[in-house]
């Protein structure tokens, strides 16, 4: 038995059978800012029933299916926030990280993979869940609420790219179904010359220009709303980003894609390819690349995350050269990029 192996236990199956109990209960608790409600201070369920407009006997138990999760704490009838819970879970912290529930365990997500099984029977997606479509609602909420490793990638792309972006006379860049735009942005926001053109459709561009607005960079952003396939790219550019954005589609249309925006790049210029892949490690090693592989086969026709070596291969075809990858330690994230001559 290899080391990456887990026995299949009781205890193992009973604990992902409930998992979406505490689901819900986090969802609830988010929704609700009952972490917001004890920021202050210990204080017992009349109080946070009173801040979040709750029923008094329900947000009793509430509080107490909290407590049994470990997100709060008990002092006789009042309850506190426990340690990393002001920093993580109140909304005015600077690392609020319970937005993420709307895209960790979000509700859209929740109904389309209750059909899996026939998703898997059909070997497609369903009818009513096509992420791919214009205005599809779940790409608001992915631009809007940052994931835990939104800001890190975003990072690793810029450090990726570090003194070859600095010494550039200019610095254009396009982030190609760009969300919310934090690839691009984070890398002009690192060089004084940089300036990032956001493409993605209409509704998510809104969320996009909010986030140029806080990071300051708004004088430097500029949109392009419609569909990376046939909206025109204008240019030149000297780096063309593409996050978390090929693994909705299949082999043959990322190339196609890529192929589409090579033309796009100045002399010496670089797209950089950046997310989830698989076939590097063992399964377990890669369990969120593979659980978003189920969400890519429920939600469009042939996505799925790639491997590295797919990604290099379909830079290569596009007419790109020195085609290499980046496998930063401690990140399930690839960066792989490639140049025009």
């Amino acid at each position: 038995m290899s080391d990456t192996s887990t026995e299949v236990t009781r205890e193992r199956l009973l604990e992902m059978m409930t998992a979406f109990k505490e689901t819900y209960l986090l969802r609830t608790a988010v929704e609700l800012k009952v972490f917001d409600s004890l920021a202050e201070g210990p204080a017992d369920a009349a109080h946070v029933a009173r801040a979040v407009s709750g029923d008094p006997r329900a947000t009793r138990i509430l509080l107490h299916a909290l407590a049994a999760a470990g997100l709060l704490d008990t002092e006789g009838t009042r309850f506190r926030l426990p340690p990393g819970a002001a920093q993580l879970l109140v909304t005015s912290s600077p690392a609020y990280f319970g937005g993420n529930a709307h895209i960790a365990s979000s509700t859209w997500e929740w109904d389309t993979m209750r059909g899996l099984p026939d998703v898997v029977r059909n070997g497609g997606p369903l009818a009513e869940a096509d992420a791919e479509s214009p205005g599809f609602p779940f790409w608001v909420d992915f631009a809007t609420h940052l994931t835990g490793l939104t800001r890190a990638g975003a990072a690793l792309v810029a450090d990726a790219l570090g003194p070859w972006a600095g010494s550039r006379e200019e610095l254009r860049i396009l982030d190609v179904g760009c969300g919310h735009g934090l690839f691009g942005l984070t890398l002009a926001g690192r060089h004084p010359h940089g300036r990032v053109r956001c493409q993605d459709w209409p509704n998510v561009l809104e969320a996009t220009a909010g986030h140029a607005r806080r990071m300051g960079l708004e004088d430097r952003t500029s949109y392009l709303p419609g569909d990376a396939f046939e909206v025109p790219l204008d240019g030149p550019y000297d780096v063309i980003v593409l996050a978390n954005f090929l693994l909705q589609f299949s082999y043959e249309r990322s190339l196609g894609l890529l192929r589409r925006l090579a033309p796009a790049l100045a002399p010496g210029g670089r797209i950089v390819i950046t997310g989830f892949t698989t076939g590097e490690q063992h399964p377990t090693r890669e369990y969120h690349a593979h659980m978003l592989a189920l969400l890519m086969l429920a939600t469009t026709s042939g996505g799925e995350p790639h491997s590295s070596e797919a990604y290099r291969s379909m830079l290569t075809e596009a007419g790109l050269r020195n085609v290499r990858t980046h496998a930063p330690d401690g990140l399930p994230l690839r960066v792989t990029e490639g140049e025009r001559a």
